[in-house]
């Protein structure tokens, strides 16, 4: 009866993360934290769904993105910062 709980358990686990993070299915995405980009390069911080996230972003808004031009960004008038938009 015990390797039964076990080996239920232990599928439960595998299949949901073990707890790790938010075990993949609520994981928040590069998407998300993209559109919370506050127009600068550098550290961001973010409250996604209760939870407080910090990234980085680089010039484009890109997370984890290492443009470092604002030249060399795809012309989205959306990723630009107010400077940039003349």
């Amino acid at each position: 009866m015990l390797a039964v709980l076990i080996v239920s358990t232990s599928g439960h686990l595998f299949a949901r993360g073990g707890g790790q993070g938010f075990g993949g299915y609520n994981a928040i995405s590069k998407a998300e934290l993209e559109a919370s980009w506050n127009g600068q390069r550098g550290s961001q911080h973010t409250a996604i769904r209760g939870v407080k996230v910090q990234w980085y972003a680089d010039v484009c808004g890109t997370a984890n993105g290492h443009v470092t031009d604002v030249k060399l960004c795809i012309n989205d008038k959306k990723k630009m910062t107010k400077d940039d938009s003349h």
